[in-house]
């Protein structure tokens, strides 16, 4: 399955949403929203997508949900068109996060 390109992001994360955009290209992850920029890895296994992603608040702008950076652990399904994924930060278990992703191109 090709993951590679540009991505429209959709997060869930506790109390918080956002819409952002990420690029997949060879099992890294690189993007951003607003107030946070993503940086990570991810690999896949048939529809299988498991994702490795450390969330820090943008420069210059500290959103009221995240003052530092937290790294997710999150676990899915993906097709070349869309994607779901959902886990949680790996230092505080309950903090919970769904993300979902539609090919931009």
């Amino acid at each position: 399955m090709k993951l590679e390109g540009l991505w429209y992001t959709h997060f869930t994360a506790g109390q918080a949403q956002a819409d952002g955009m990420a690029v997949l290209r060879n099992g890294e992850i690189l993007g951003g929203d607003p107030a946070h920029t993503y940086c990570g890895s991810y690999t896949t296994d048939g529809p299988n997508l498991y994702v490795n992603v450390r969330v820090s608040p943008y420069a210059g702008h500290v959103p009221s949900d995240m003052t530092a950076p937290m790294t997710f652990v999150m676990w899915g399904s993906a097709n070349e068109v869309s994607a779901n994924v959902s886990g949680c930060a790996e230092s505080k278990r309950d903090f919970k996060v769904v993300v979902d992703l539609h090919r931009a191109a």
